[in-house]
């Protein structure tokens, strides 16, 4: 045992990108014991949803694990680990007790009868995982938030959000206290050393500085790319635009405490932030800047928006881009070689699936 925390501590890894996949992989693998640095040229910069450094900033954090609709597969799995992950990890990270919370339920409000019967059969399928129709009382209420007349509902008692925000800045604390390197530079290229007595990869940074590596763990979206062509390997990655509008409300609607930590409804997120402020958010596909189309379907909610959403000020709006796979299932988690990972390409599911893919390529090193 202590020969293998002996050559852990010899062991070292660099983990490119500090987005969630990023830090959450650094976080894992120096719990293990490993020597890792985290490079990311904003890894030092200030961190906060006004000014967005990455993707994972401008999200709302939502962990919509199991009101996922399979049992079984790899994604149902990922998103399994990960919610058992995320209770540990949360006993680990270094926060200040009132600061970083799981807020729990999620609903999930049907847009029509089919999805709705997806819903019943979901609630049948999933009884263990805390997953209830909403009761006639419940719908009466969004009928009436929403002015509307809805088909049904589901509560998922387990799911819900991590503010991603605290999450980020907790996240970073924590790598302080276990000593994680973090490099405030720009990767230039990654080189494969072909001397077998020196360790197995370089990594160029700017100024002319470089860096020896036992592994590299790529978590840098659409970068990922450019830093992988010249060493052979093609990864099709697209760019998707996540959007956030903060609306501040005329008045206040009656008896909030009814509001879950997380309300989905026409694909759309609404996360009730203060007294009079409405946070919503939704992935928009095949974008990589805000558009004013986009925009007006999400407030207007297709024509659809109740009075209190569309007398609304928008007061605060953000965006970021995360990176989809192309032509393989999202996340991208491949060994493309030895001691060269990449944990990339989660576009909706950064914040839920990060622990599990932080775990796997944790799993991947430790098998070498």
């Amino acid at each position: 045992m202590n020969n293998q925390k002996s050559e852990k501590k010899k062991t070292e890894i660099s983990v490119i990108g500090s987005g969630v996949a990023g830090i959450t992989t650094a976080f894992h693998l120096g719990k293990k014991g490993y020597k890792v640095n985290l490079i990311d040229p904003t890894v030092n910069s200030e961190i906060n949803n006004l000014n967005p450094k990455n993707g994972t900033q401008s999200s709302l954090g939502v962990l919509m694990g199991n009101i996922y609709k399979r049992s079984k597969g790899r994604a149902f799995l990922l998103r399994n680990t990960s919610m058992r992950l995320w209770k540990e990890w949360l006993t680990e990270i270094t926060c200040d007790e009132s600061d970083l919370i799981f807020e729990k339920p999620l609903i999930k409000l049907a847009n029509s009868e089919k999805e709705y019967q997806s819903m019943i059969a979901l609630s049948n399928d999933k009884k263990n995982y805390g997953l209830e129709l909403l009761d006639t009382n419940s719908l009466d209420f969004w009928n009436s938030i929403f002015e509307t007349k809805l088909t049904g509902g589901l509560i998922s008692r387990e799911d819900g959000r991590l503010n991603p925000i605290k999450l980020i800045k907790s996240l970073m604390k924590s790598l302080d206290q276990i000593k994680i390197n973090k490099i405030d530079k720009t990767v230039s290229k990654i080189i494969k050393n072909r001397n077998i007595y020196d360790k197995s990869w370089n990594i160029d940074l700017e100024n002319n500085q470089s860096i020896a590596q036992d592994y590299i763990v790529i978590c840098s979206a659409l970068n990922t790319q450019k830093l992988l062509k010249p060493l052979g390997h093609e990864i099709f990655l697209e760019p998707i635009l996540g959007q956030v509008l903060e609306l501040e409300l005329k008045k206040r609607i009656s008896n909030w405490k009814k509001w879950p930590a997380i309300l989905n409804y026409q694909s759309i997120n609404f996360i009730h932030h203060h007294p009079n402020h409405m946070l919503i958010g939704a992935t928009i596909e095949q974008r990589i800047k805000p558009s004013l189309i986009d925009r007006q379907k999400m407030l207007s909610m297709n024509n659809n928006a109740p009075k209190w959403m569309s007398d609304a000020t928008v007061c605060h709006e953000w965006t970021g881009i995360r990176a989809k796979p192309l032509k393989e299932p999202a996340p991208l988690l491949k060994q493309l070689e030895p001691g060269l990972l990449i944990n990339t390409g989660h576009y909706r599911n950064g914040v839920l699936l990060a622990p599990a893919c932080a775990e796997w390529i944790g799993l991947q090193i430790e098998s070498q």
